[in-house]
């Protein structure tokens, strides 16, 4: 059967294996939620199944809502909470799971039949969803095509050129070292890493969840660097969520942390401006951020800094991070710049125009 992550879990199963199918929920894997999307029994481990994880998503509304659902949490509290179920066990998820192996392993199972299909049909969806990561160099919504467009005629103050923030994914995905441990942040960009990010064991990803924290990701990390100083640490932040706690460069530097942070510089509040794209029809309040250069601020507190504005540069520049990372100690803000286009916000549904019902307010829809 097709494994999936829940959201903000992507280490919770190892992407290397050939079930495994990604993500659910906002920017996550379109092959998993075509392929849940079909399930007629779902076996939910450790997870409360929240709206984040089964609301729809890309134009899916993939949650299978007559599958029978067996949910397995040690929580008694959360069995049953979110989403209605059909079994609920309170107990360790992994002592659960090797039980059900255990008793299937011995039994000849109905299923057994179409399982070659089944992981054919597995392996189709998965080519299908990385063919369309590779080909889906930026976002195709009108306000990001302004955007992209807006930023041919602009130059950033590094001399090079804006980047499309899913190329620039994509290319750190790539050069991302084995054996890393990531944190994102809150925002539109770090929203959309979702879709890019893959572990191959626990406790390699942390992200903020449904607590919505801006500026979680790198003190984060600098706690999980102290933890297991043995593993590379790389921190993703937008330039807004950034502002809120780049001052701990210079605890990392003081206390001789090394970590990496990754800093998407799109001038801009991303995931609150793509909602007042989406509900105010583009009139904007408070979205834009007028920044200097974070590679400079990183320096200046003792840090290691680079600055990139050339796609071929992405991956090189997290290479030579980590490299002063794990071989020279060093703590390395990488600052890329990075166009203003956005991915889709959280509830694309929930955001409709709204309608005046009132005739003092006509101008105003």
């Amino acid at each position: 059967a097709p494994v999936v992550n829940s959201y903000q879990h992507n280490d919770s199963f190892p992407a290397s294996h050939p079930l495994w199918c990604g993500p659910l929920g906002y920017q996550g894997s379109k092959a998993g939620m075509k392929l849940i999307a079909q399930a007629d029994v779902v076996v939910a481990l450790g997870t409360r199944l929240g709206p984040f994880g089964t609301l729809p998503q890309h134009g899916l509304d993939y949650w299978p809502k007559d599958a029978k659902i067996i949910q397995i949490d040690a929580d008694h509290k959360m069995l049953g909470l979110v989403k209605k179920i059909a079994v609920g066990i309170c107990g360790d998820a992994k002592d659960a799971a090797e039980a059900i192996t255990e008793r299937l392993a011995s039994r000849d199972l109905v299923c057994d039949a179409t399982k070659a299909k089944r992981a054919d049909q597995i392996a189709s969806e998965k080519d299908a969803w990385e063919r369309e990561l590779d080909e889906w160099t930026h976002e195709k919504d009108p306000f990001s095509l302004d955007a992209i467009d807006e930023a041919q005629g602009e130059t950033p103050f590094s001399g090079g050129e804006y980047l499309h923030p899913r190329q620039v994914l994509r290319e750190l995905e790539k050069a991302m070292p084995e054996d890393a441990m990531v944190s994102t942040d809150i925002g539109n960009i770090n929203a959309v890493a979702h879709s890019y990010l893959r572990f191959e064991k626990p406790r390699s990803f942390f992200a903020p969840m449904s607590f919505g924290n801006c500026g979680y990701a790198f003190p984060t990390m600098i706690g999980a660097k102290v933890a297991a100083p043995e593993r590379p640490g790389i921190a993703y932040a937008g330039d807004g969520a950034w502002g809120m706690s780049l001052m701990e460069t210079m605890t990392a530097v003081r206390h001789e942390i090394p970590v990496t942070a990754v800093v998407f510089h799109n001038r801009q509040w991303g995931a609150e401006k793509k909602n007042q794209v989406e509900f105010y029809n583009r009139r904007f309040v408070a979205g834009e951020l007028d920044n200097q250069s974070f590679a400079e601020i990183g320096r200046s507190m003792g840090a290691e800094g680079i600055t990139v504005d050339r796609l071929e540069d992405v991956g090189p520049a997290l290479k030579k991070a980590v490299d002063l990372q794990m071989n020279e100690g060093k703590t390395c803000i990488i600052e890329i710049m990075c166009t203003r286009e956005l991915g889709d916000p959280f509830r694309r549904d929930a955001l409709k125009k709204p309608v005046r019902l009132l005739e003092k307010y006509q101008d105003y829809v």
